[in-house]
């Protein structure tokens, strides 16, 4: 099972809503799955988003759905007859002739109902990603203005919603992952939400640590070849004039070098007899790869 018929699956379940909000809940789901005089029904591949959509029909609106399972696990139910569809439709303020379908305000009374309307809404349109794959959300919604109208009721709960046209539907959607957290929390699917925020901290945490890991093996990978450079430089005055054609203070630190050809200036500094800066260190390091090239350039 999905990640998205889980929860779908979870808030079909929802239970002892008050009276108001359990009509929204109902229009919700009934108003976005096919809602129109030529087409009141519902087709999902979840068996409790079906058996819940039956139940509202039967036990709410007092009609009786033709039920079908169709290919690739789709269940089908509907309503046959012209006077059943006006019976529901009669039952949230809309009427069989309607040219333009929109969201009826009056079905959405108390401040929970947006909510329970949402959670409609999802059940019988939306769909959500495992966000181990990817942050994305949608609804999909075949009329223009109903798609509007369910965008505005987004707008108000400052959920952010962008739109866009794929294969003549109208889909809004959300690609962070705060907005979709606030998405599920507000449809009731708190569980989820909290996986969302987990997986995102988790995420965050993991690009943290590689980002702190490939910044210690570029350090190391510059510290590697810094001290190549500068073991070459006095393996090379070693061979020529000696490492005691050095002035003394350098000559400390290229053995030092020597002995330790991994460490950092920072390591060099720490195990150096005489107290010496990480700057001061370079420095020196410096003066001798320069007097090896003007050994080699026979400047010297």
């Amino acid at each position: 099972m999905s990640f998205s018929s889980e929860i779908k699956s979870a808030l079909s379940k929802t239970e002892n809503l008050p009276p108001c909000c359990y009509h929204a809940q109902v229009y919700g789901l009934v108003l976005f799955a096919h809602f129109s005089k030529y087409n009141l029904s519902i087709t999902t591949e979840n068996s409790d988003v079906f058996e819940l959509y039956n139940s509202y029909i039967r036990d709410y609106c007092g009609v009786e759905t033709v039920t079908s399972a169709g290919g690739a696990k789709k269940l089908t139910a509907y309503v046959r007859s012209d006077a059943d569809k006006e019976k529901v439709f009669d039952k949230f303020g809309h009427t069989l002739n309607e040219s333009n379908l929109r969201i009826n305000r009056a079905n959405i009374s108390c401040e929970q109902c947006p909510g329970a309307f949402l959670r409609g809404v999802f059940l019988s349109c939306g769909t959500v990603t495992d966000p181990e794959r990817g942050y994305h959300l949608e609804f999909v919604v075949p009329y223009k203005k109903l798609c509007m109208d369910l965008m505005k009721l987004l707008d108000e709960l400052n959920l952010n919603p962008k739109y866009i046209i794929r294969k003549g539907n109208h889909v809004i959607y959300f690609k962070d992952s705060e907005s979709i957290e606030d998405v599920l929390a507000i449809i009731g699917a708190q569980e989820a939400s909290l996986y969302v925020m987990n997986v995102k901290i988790e995420k965050d945490v993991k690009n943290k640590i590689n980002r702190i890991v490939n910044f210690e093996l570029s350090n190391i990978g510059k510290t590697i070849g810094a001290s190549n450079i500068q073991i070459e430089a006095i393996e090379y005055i070693e061979n020529t004039v000696g490492i005691s054609s050095l002035p003394d203070n350098l000559q400390g630190v290229a053995r030092l070098r020597i002995d330790n050809p991994e460490a950092s200036l920072k390591e060099l500094c720490t195990l150096s007899d005489e107290p010496i800066t990480r700057s001061g260190i370079n420095h020196r390091l410096e003066r001798i790869v320069k007097f090896a090239d003007e050994l080699k350039n026979g400047e010297k």
